[in-house]
């Protein structure tokens, strides 16, 4: 199996291929983990005006048809501590997915937020993330996450945050990124 398939896929079928070719755990919050397994439907995001036109640009660079989904998930809860990092903490963000997660590495500051937290592509302020389930449940993970401090944010979209940061510098209008090149 080519690792480079995964380019371009879903994130689940991302786990699924990653998982095959390295035989790692696939994790996934207890309340996301059907989803995963393809047990149950994903839950739709409710979109914002201003990110319809990235989701149609986003969906026009997808493979077409259905995916691979890992058999096998290991479901987490918030709280749970993951043995790398020095002790990686579990901590549950809802609003992306119900069951969106974030790892938080406290012996070296560093701070995973997955899809909650993102860096804009357009000038590198911290935002939230987009296509969320619940943008008041994900509005609130991301205080939760600001409040942390790490010292190195690393973001599921858009280079890492170095120091600490607040949802104070989030602009009430941020700008539609541009799609993405494909050269």
């Amino acid at each position: 199996m080519d690792p480079r398939r995964c380019t371009g896929a879903s994130t689940t079928d991302r786990a699924h291929h990653f998982h095959e070719v390295t035989d790692a755990e696939v994790l996934a919050h207890r309340l996301d983990a059907p989803a995963v397994r393809g047990e149950v439907p994903g839950p739709p995001p409710v979109f914002e005006d201003r990110e319809r036109p990235l989701h149609a640009e986003a969906l026009r660079h997808l493979p077409q048809g259905g995916f691979a989904r890992p058999s096998e998930v290991t479901e987490l809860h918030d709280g749970d501590q993951l043995d790398f990092g020095g002790g990686a903490r579990v901590l549950h963000v809802p609003g992306h997915t119900p069951g969106s997660v974030a790892l938080h590495l406290a012996e070296h500051g560093v701070l995973f937020t997955g899809d909650s937290v993102a860096a804009s592509p357009v000038d590198g302020k911290v935002m939230p993330g987009v296509f969320n389930v619940d943008r008041a449940q994900m509005l609130d993970s991301f205080a939760q996450l600001a409040a942390i401090g790490a010292s190195i944010t690393c973001c599921g979209h858009g280079g890492p945050i170095m120091g600490s940061w607040s949802p104070a510098r989030v602009s009430a209008a941020t700008p539609t990124p541009p799609p993405p090149s494909l050269s």
